[in-house]
């Protein structure tokens, strides 16, 4: 026999941890019971959605795991007034619709027999305990890969050369931009809680964080390389020109540009190749002698003879007449007036050569200042590079290889 369900009286089994507004005893009287010449009546409830409260451990999303139970139980009969018993051992799960976010991982049924501070008698309840395992897929796709790609982005600003040093600055920057994004489209799918951090948001942070010391790293390497370019620009330290050039370089495979392995040679060709001025001075003839001596030509000298004390009248076989006496000492006056400007330009053009050569040892002085301090920027680009890159590599495997311990059910029934 069929009767409606408020003819008869109903326990007022409820569910506990209920989320939503609606009335889940209300619910249940909507059917009819069944009652059977022995007195048993069946009460089968409609299907119906039921809503309850769970709370979220948010630690290791997105690989996490959560355990929600139901609750339901009397709310006034105590456990002598009332026996409240499970169906089955564990729920029926053939009916189960599977969810696109999480996998069942068990469904337990326990009957719980709880005495509360506010009555000395004992009440029983009937809770349902599920293990909900979220699946990550969705999330590796769409928030873990992009981060990751953005990291490894982060690798081609120390690859750049160094006269773009603004654009390697931009790239950092543009991408803690990106990641911002990435990090509040996070904050939309949590919870907004403050017990835990999520593994996600913890990656970001410390790829931001990563990035941002990129970001140092790139300027102190381009104010290293500008050094050699400053006006009173100081030799590099012994100390770093031992560790950097001597040790570094080799071990992160910098060789040394041309000009700076060429040093000690250009530096014995410049030995080699002068341009001498001087002049020869004997009792009778001055000469002035440019000499260029090089490896290539062999060398190549001029002699110039510029004057003669004596002359061809002293000791000649004839005896000079009037003229020729006069002649001979004109012509020993305007030679003597030669020497003295010879012996000025002498003195000018030996202070030109000197100022030539103090103009070249300071030239090439600069520019080798300027490529020793690129190479040691260069040698420390690549030491920080492979900083980064560990570090990197470190801090993601070490992030993303966390999982939430596996749950198990809870004990058999109290």
């Amino acid at each position: 026999m069929r009767i409606p369900a408020t003819e008869i009286w109903v326990p007022d089994v409820t569910l506990y941890d209920n989320a939503d507004s609606n009335d889940y005893v209300a619910h249940s009287r909507s059917s009819n019971a069944i009652v059977s010449h022995k007195g048993n009546i069946d009460l089968w409830s409609k299907p119906t959605l039921v809503k309850s409260t769970c709370k979220i451990d948010v630690k290791y999303f997105p690989f996490d795991m959560q355990e929600c139970s139901m609750k339901f139980g009397s709310w006034t009969y105590t456990s002598f007034q009332m026996n409240l018993t499970k169906h089955a051992p564990n729920p029926e799960l053939s009916e189960l619709v599977p969810n696109e976010q999480w996998d069942l991982e068990y469904a337990v049924t326990r009957r719980h027999s709880v005495k509360y501070e506010c009555c000395p008698e004992r009440y029983l309840d009937v809770t349902f305990y599920f293990g909900l395992k979220r699946k990550p897929l969705y999330y590796i796709y769409n928030l873990l890969m992009p981060c990751m790609l953005l990291s490894s982005l982060s690798l081609l600003g120390f690859f750049m050369p160094y006269d773009v040093g603004v654009v390697k600055v931009s790239l950092s920057i543009t991408l803690i931009l990106s990641l911002t994004v990435f990090l509040l489209l996070v904050a939309e799918m949590m919870p907004r809680t403050s017990e835990e951090v999520p593994l996600i948001g913890q990656y970001y942070a410390a790829t931001m964080f990563m990035i941002s010391i990129s970001t140092a790293m790139n300027v102190f390497v381009l104010n290293i390389n500008e050094k050699g370019g400053l006006v009173h620009a100081r030799e590099v330290p012994r100390w770093l020109r031992v560790i950097a050039l001597e040790y570094l370089a080799v071990v992160f495979w910098v060789t040394p540009c041309p000009c700076v392995r060429m040093k000690k040679k250009s530096r014995t060709q410049h030995e080699h190749h002068e341009l001498r001025y001087k002049p020869v001075n004997n009792q009778n003839t001055h000469i002035v002698t440019f000499d260029t001596t090089s490896p290539r030509n062999g060398g190549v000298t001029s002699n110039h003879v510029v004057g003669n004390r004596g002359s061809r009248y002293m000791n000649g076989p004839n005896p000079p007449d009037f003229d020729s006496i006069v002649r001979e000492q004109n012509g020993s006056e305007s030679e003597t007036i030669s020497e003295r400007r010879l012996a000025r330009m002498d003195k000018v053009v030996s202070e030109i050569l000197k100022h030539l050569k103090a103009l070249d040892r300071k030239k090439e002085k600069a520019t080798q200042l300027k490529k020793d301090w690129a190479l040691v920027a260069k040698v420390l680009d690549r030491l920080l590079l492979m900083i980064f890159f560990v570090s990197t590599v470190v801090t993601t495997i070490c992030l993303l290889s966390q999982r939430a311990v596996d749950k198990t059910p809870p004990p058999e029934d109290e």
